[in-house]
């Protein structure tokens, strides 16, 4: 906020706009300051406040998510969840402008099952996909799990070359079962944050379901 009202009604010399208050102290000269009256702008603030956000760490941002997520009733044990509330923040990160967004982005993954969003159900329903997710599910469960990308990218490409099909519709078929929408965050990092909360293979299994409706 300190930044944003520096930058009403003056502009620093190199077009700059992300400084803390002693940055823009050196850099402040009279010469600069706007004869205009001023205009508060919302759109530029959230602007500002989003890239605040994107430059913290993921354990910087978690404590500042975790009022937001508890407000909205998601259950966590702080301590226990600590490494995956960890990776969910520092996935969340990069999409917020404020911090009540986290409560909306991270609603999918405290959920066991979700609703489909039109465009997901109509990619889920098109030809070859039931079978796909089908072997996505068979692969997982033989599995030893996904502990990291690697494993999940390594799964992807296993069931790929099996079926013989284009990865593209592996993934946009996985990004409609496991997200219930064709939009969102990184997929498989998405799909190992699931998969630690043994949400995945539910998720699997209802959107075969509904492919073969």
């Amino acid at each position: 906020l300190a930044n944003y009202m520096t930058l009403l009604g003056w502009s620093a010399p190199d077009a700059q706009e992300i400084f803390t208050l002693d940055e823009a102290a050196k850099l402040f000269s009279f010469d600069r300051v706007n004869k205009a009256g001023a205009k508060f702008d919302w759109d530029k603030l959230d602007w500002i406040n989003s890239q605040y956000l994107h430059e913290k760490s993921a354990a910087d941002l978690l404590p500042l998510m975790v009022p937001y997520l508890q407000d909205a009733g998601y259950g966590f044990d702080l301590e226990a969840d600590r490494d995956w509330l960890l990776k969910l923040s520092a996935l969340a990160g990069p999409s917020l402008t404020r911090l009540k967004d986290c409560v909306d982005l991270s609603r999918f993954f405290f959920t066991p099952t979700m609703e489909f969003a039109d465009a997901a159900a109509e990619q889920l329903r098109k030809e070859g996909v039931a079978d796909a997710m089908q072997a996505v599910l068979d692969a997982l469960k033989s599995h030893e799990g996904l502990a990291e990308i690697s494993d999940a990218k390594s799964l992807i490409n296993q069931v790929t070359k099996a079926l013989g099909v284009k990865k593209g519709l592996i993934m946009r078929s996985l990004r409609a079962a496991l997200m219930g929408d064709m939009q969102g965050p990184d997929l498989v990092e998405s799909w190992l944050i699931l998969h630690q909360r043994g949400f995945d293979q539910g998720r699997l299994e209802a959107a075969i379901a509904l492919a073969k409706s």
